[in-house]
């Protein structure tokens, strides 16, 4: 009889187990990466400055921009993403507009052939050119871009849990409990 309880609650278990692993969703480790972008510029007039920076973020487990907030000298910010593509065998390319018809176009490297934003970690010269130019009705380059750096965040927030802790969590302490008041009532009969 023991036996025959013994076995009972091990197919239990085995059952509980198998039925966590397909009812538990996988846990997404989608990484959100900010970068710090910084570079260096060739001004056409009537613009002065030598240098752009700002940030783009990343989620560099799916491969997607999903923001960018880039400054020149004399311009709005960039922060309107227009296009995030492979640029070549290696290379990314984004344009991104800052809504008075300025049109910011950058390459950068990816350490990736084919290029690709998985994976993406950045690095020293890895921007290696386009520019700003006016796309309004007197069209015209703003900024000659020269170079620049792409280097992660120190101060990138983590990305939150969707909830799979909670879900095993969840089946987890029920197949504990279980575990625990068979252990008990196996333990009583002996005596």
């Amino acid at each position: 009889m023991k036996t025959l309880i013994l076995a009972a609650i091990r197919c239990s278990l085995m059952f509980t187990a198998a039925a966590a692993f397909c009812v538990a969703n996988p846990a997404k480790a989608n990484t959100i990466t900010t970068f710090n972008v910084s570079g260096t510029t060739e001004p056409l007039a009537p613009f002065t400055g030598t240098t752009f920076s700002g940030t783009m973020t990343i989620d560099v487990t799916a491969g997607t921009l999903t923001a960018i907030d880039l400054s020149f000298q004399g311009l709005s910010p960039f922060n309107t993403i227009n296009e995030s593509v492979p640029f070549g065998t290696f290379s990314w390319r984004v344009s991104a507009g800052n809504g008075d018809m300025d049109l910011l176009t950058l390459l950068f490297e990816t350490g990736h052939t084919p290029g690709s934003l998985v994976g993406f970690i950045g690095g020293f010269d890895f921007i290696f050119g386009l520019g700003v130019q006016d796309i309004g009705p007197h069209p015209r380059l703003d900024y000659d871009i020269t170079g620049g750096s792409i280097f992660p965040s120190l101060t990138t927030p983590p990305v939150p849990d969707e909830g799979s802790s909670l879900t095993l969590l969840g089946i987890a302490l029920p197949c504990l409990l279980g575990f625990c008041l068979a252990r008990r009532r196996v333990g009583a009969s002996a005596t």
